[in-house]
């Protein structure tokens, strides 16, 4: 299935609020006498249809360009790092190019980095989160180029979606903790702003309930959790429920940071505490003991969303929804 839309244009704008172009450009650039219900009016037009403001001017204007816009949540998370080698490494071999912003796992950055990228004109858009602002999506559903959503499976994509289902992974990886017989568990590391994560902590917890177990979980950080985060984060988690036998991570690098802190205290991994990550890293599989973890398809999963675009790009059919799957991995820590 392809995309047809026709990008929102001033005209469009202009019709919508019933006012003319030059009004519309006036409220665009905050210049000119236009009064406080007429701006508002044209301003409400602009939010319910999405529309973005070409900045390339003259010749320009109707032009695309061969950059493909792509937002991410953090570059210090190997993850990213990752999906976006496989994104660059598709769009090259093609002549196009990836322009990269990050979000910070802020929905109101992502909101204000799509205004900016939108308005070059971009071949396509690759966007990773499980919620965007009411803006963001209109924009997005309203632009006449390929969208993805990537690492993620939403239930109402705004175009296309590459991803895995972080429920059903939350779910396998609790399910295999109880076959090992743990039976006090805690969390660390999710923090309010990172969906995906929330979205395991929950299914985790509730596959933990339907088989009668609970699961402590002090503690929500500012930022995802690195490294430093996990290894503090255990630490406190310890010391007001000492008697945890296992513990999951929220990603690899916090489940490392918690495996450094066992090191040294001489906690005994798996016998007296077992550890489970996410994603699956390259380093949390070289570690003294293999992380207990679930694999993600990173690069794949890049590769594939600047696939789906190229194909979208030479009106090629191509599926709207692509789970890539997980595979867990069964390490020596858990």
């Amino acid at each position: 299935m392809t995309k047809n839309k026709k990008r929102r244009t001033l005209k469009d704008v202009a019709e919508a609020a019933n006012v003319s172009e030059m009004t519309v450009s006036r409220v665009l650039r905050k210049s000119g006498t236009v009064s406080a219900g007429t701006r508002k009016t044209v301003l409400a037009a602009i939010d319910r249809l999405g529309y973005v403001e070409n900045r390339m001017a003259g010749s320009l204007a109707t032009a695309r360009s061969n950059q493909v816009a792509v937002i991410i949540p953090s570059l210090s998370n190997h993850v990213f790092t990752e999906v976006l080698s496989g994104i660059s490494e598709m769009l090259d071999r093609e002549g196009y190019q990836a322009v990269v912003g990050v979000s910070d796992y802020s929905i109101a950055k992502e909101e204000e980095l799509v205004y900016s990228m939108m308005s070059w004109r971009p071949a396509g858009f690759v966007v990773s989160n499980v919620r965007h602002s009411p803006k963001t999506r209109n924009v997005l559903l309203n632009a006449d180029i390929p969208v993805v959503e990537i690492m993620n499976l939403p239930e109402d994509p705004i175009e296309m979606c590459v991803g895995l289902n972080h429920a059903e992974a939350g779910q396998a990886l609790a399910a295999y903790m109880i076959t090992k017989k743990y039976r006090r568990f805690g969390y660390v590391g999710w923090n309010e702003s990172d969906y995906a994560a929330a979205i395991r902590f929950q299914a985790i917890k509730a596959e933990l309930e339907r088989h009668g177990f609970g699961i402590f979980a002090p503690d929500l950080f500012n930022r995802p959790p690195n490294l430093a985060a996990g290894k503090s984060g255990l630490i406190r988690l310890l010391e007001q429920a000492p008697d945890r036998d296992a513990v999951f991570f929220s990603n690899d690098t916090a489940a490392t940071g918690g495996l450094m802190h066992c090191l040294q205290a001489g906690i005994s991994v798996p016998d007296r505490l077992a550890i489970a990550g996410f994603s699956g890293l390259e380093s949390g599989q070289n570690l003294p003991k293999r992380l207990t973890t679930i694999l993600t398809n990173r690069y794949e999963t890049g590769r594939r969303a600047a696939r789906n675009i190229l194909q979208q790009l030479s009106n090629t059919p191509v599926s709207l929804r692509w789970d890539m799957g997980f595979e867990l991995i069964e390490g020596e820590t858990g």
